[in-house]
């Protein structure tokens, strides 16, 4: 049974996600410049990974949603089976990219092609890039996951008096939130492009997008199970 889920989730986000880890792929096999913490284009591959496999894969278009949820799987088991498949995707993405560069592929390729005389004293060095690629697409994956599950399987909320003003006032606050994010990460830019990044501004850098993708991955099970089992299927 799970299988059959497995496979219908990678089916419905193949065609998006395979290119992406190829390129990703690519990009970090080939650039010349060392990887740094901050990688912009991996960060960016990283998102679209995240984002890819929780839109197609809890997306459900059309009738077919009716026709999944009348079948002999449980929700929670339906959910939970799609989620680790998009946790998995990542995390296994992840071991490659290590792969490459830690046991060196990356190195020969460089040498080989390019005569590339960073290494090999960068090449562990370059393992830190992991840190945003693996930021980036946790907080994609979960995120998208959110807005999948609430636009899709929630009803509409209207709200009148304090609670809209609350509502609003929370918007705001996270706009502000995600400018003042984006200012942090152009400050973080601009110091690595100088030349290094201080141990406190890596302890930073965990404390503003590790403790948000821990949280979201220890919630993310009990919120897709709860809309997965209060959601109103169409006849």
């Amino acid at each position: 049974m799970n299988k059959i889920i497995l496979k219908l989730a990678f089916r419905e986000s193949g065609m998006f996600i395979v290119p992406v880890i190829l390129l990703l792929i690519g990009y970090v096999l080939f650039k010349h410049n060392p990887l740094r913490y901050v990688d912009s284009i991996v960060t960016l591959f990283a998102v679209l990974l995240g984002s890819f496999l929780a839109w197609r894969s809890f997306a459900d278009y059309g009738n077919v949603r009716a026709f999944l949820f009348s079948r002999s799987y449980s929700p929670e088991r339906f959910f939970l089976v799609r989620w680790l498949f998009g946790l998995g995707t990542i995390i296994t993405t992840g071991f490659i990219l290590a792969a490459i560069i830690g046991f060196g592929i990356r190195q020969s390729v460089q040498e080989l092609l390019f005569a590339n005389g960073w290494f090999p004293m960068i090449r562990f060095e370059e393992l830190h890039v992991l840190i945003c690629y693996s930021f980036g697409s946790l907080l994609a994956y979960h995120t998208t996951l959110y807005f999948m599950l609430t636009n899709r399987f929630r009803p509409p909320v209207r709200l009148y008096g304090l609670a809209l003003w609350l509502r609003r006032m929370l918007t705001v606050v996270l706009i502000l939130y995600g400018v003042g994010i984006g200012g942090y990460i152009a400050i973080l830019v601009h110091e690595i492009s100088k030349g290094g990044l201080p141990l406190s501004e890596i302890s930073n850098w965990f404390l503003f997008f590790g403790v948000p993708a821990l949280l979201q991955i220890l919630i993310a099970p009990w919120f897709g199970i709860y809309c997965y089992k209060n959601q109103e299927i169409e006849s």
